[in-house]
């Protein structure tokens, strides 16, 4: 294309037109193909105002030099359309040219229809388009299809994706209002000591605890926990919590995987004041043994940051549990089923594996099916 000429050799061209310079002669100076000289001279020559509009074609411009510029006649009455090349000129050709060669979709009907099925079917199944181009292999890049999504070129909408719009603003929490448990003794479990365990135990992966929020009517509650670092998410689902029942519950796990099993995947967990996680010590000691199979860490009050990767994961389940509706006709089946969804979704970050790949890496496939079952 004439994008292959830049502006300053454009100028050459014109200067070396004007002076009647052989083609085979500006090749070499430019160092260009002789036949790339004279399309590129042929694609961006304009008609000048001498001489009249004719349908009449001078067999001068249909060879090199294409244009009018050592021509005896070209101030004189000529009956055919005269040429010239101007250097801006065309250089505004070809920009506009390539601008014009990047609009639209470089792809046949036939592909771009069984692409945007594919991507209708996924979103339908709640799938990430990070996750619908690298599980089915199309060949087109993940900000294109949300390029396309935006301009209105395929059948899903950005109303289809779950974060594609924007939100309204949160209203503003009173700071003052505090917990029923405040008196709770929370020493060496604030957010700070978990920065500390952190820093003495860089090898460890632990985790975020948090509920999904739900609507006041419900008594069902959906529990999400997740390892930040590999994504991956464990939900569960409790009617009308507490502390016994958040008890229970880790203890079943410690049943089901061993204390030893149990101390490596859960080494500690990071959560917020909710009443249902206030008996740490609960939580922490084994059953079997006098000794400690995790460790409990507290977040500050109204600090929700401090455990971004379980609020972007409660996020995230919001594709399968919209705000302001009700969650009472689940059950624990499918929680499971939406489980096993979301940690074979592919991560960008993981280098396309997903959650469950990198867990079974990690801890092994038979301590996931035993968390999956729990």
């Amino acid at each position: 294309m004439g994008s292959h000429f830049n502006f300053e050799q454009r100028k050459i061209i014109a200067n070396k037109l004007a002076h009647g310079e052989k083609l085979c002669d500006i090749a070499s100076l430019l160092e260009k193909d002789s036949t790339s000289i004279s399309k590129e001279i042929k694609r961006n020559r304009v008609l000048t105002i001498n001489g009249a509009p004719s349908d009449l074609v001078c067999e001068k411009t249909q060879k090199f030099p294409y244009v009018c510029s050592t021509c005896s006649k070209r101030y004189a009455k000529c009956h055919h359309n005269q040429y010239r090349y101007d250097a801006n000129y065309a250089q505004d050709l070809a920009d506009k040219r390539l601008v014009e060669s990047r609009k639209g979709i470089n792809i046949d009907k036939e592909d771009f229809e069984i692409i945007n099925d594919i991507v209708k079917e996924g979103v339908n199944r709640k799938e990430s388009i990070y996750h619908i181009v690298h599980a089915n292999n199309i060949n087109v890049s993940v900000p294109t299809l949300y390029r396309w999504i935006d301009n209105k070129l395929m059948s899903t909408t950005k109303m289809d994706l779950p974060y594609a719009v924007s939100f309204k603003k949160r209203r503003k929490q009173n700071e003052k209002y505090d917990y029923s448990s405040s008196r709770v003794d929370r020493s060496n479990r604030t957010f700070l000591d978990y920065l500390e365990f952190r820093r003495f135990n860089p090898g460890l992966f632990c985790w975020q605890m948090d509920f999904l929020g739900s609507i006041k009517t419900d008594s069902k509650y959906i529990l999400t926990l997740i390892v930040p670092e590999i994504h991956f998410p464990l939900i569960k689902i409790f009617e009308r919590p507490n502390q016994e029942k958040i008890r229970n519950f880790y203890d079943k796990l410690e049943k089901a995987i061993g204390t030893d099993s149990f101390s490596t995947v859960f080494p500690a967990i990071l959560t917020d004041r909710d009443p249902c996680f206030i008996d740490y010590l609960g939580i922490e000691k084994s059953i079997y043994y006098e000794k400690n199979r995790t460790q409990i860490f507290y977040c500050d009050a109204f600090k929700s940051s401090q455990k971004g990767s379980v609020e972007n994961m409660n996020r995230q389940l919001r594709k399968f549990f919209p705000k302001k509706k009700s969650i009472e006709h689940f059950t624990e089946n499918q929680i499971r089923e939406i489980n096993i969804i979301m940690i074979n979704t592919k991560i960008q970050s993981l280098n396309g594996f997903t959650p469950k790949e990198v867990f079974i890496k990690l801890f092994g496939e038979d301590i996931l099916e035993e968390l999956l079952k729990i």
